[in-house]
């Protein structure tokens, strides 16, 4: 028997869009805002292709973790803490 686990509800504001993860950790769902016939902003866009990019090419997702691995071993590129974009003046 399968034991089921309550997760916690996360709501995203209508006007913003998020890549979040799903089933365990295993897939990831994009969440757009429903803009009618207005274009999506560029931030928005470039998730779009990053998940694109990601069910289309494993490779491409292999190489982004290898390269992010070599950075937090050479101690290299942004700390977790400077990657929200909240902390931008």
């Amino acid at each position: 028997m399968s034991r089921q686990t309550k997760t916690a509800a996360i709501s995203i504001p209508p006007n913003e869009a998020a890549i979040v993860t799903a089933s365990n950790m295993t897939e990831l769902e994009l969440v757009l805002p429903d803009l009618d016939d207005e274009e999506l902003p560029e931030i928005p866009t470039f998730l779009v292709a990053c998940a694109m990019r990601f069910h289309s090419d494993p490779q491409f997702v292999q190489e982004q973790l290898d390269w992010l691995s070599r950075m937090r071993d050479a101690d290299e590129g942004l700390k977790p803490d400077e990657l929200n974009s909240s902390n931008d003046d």
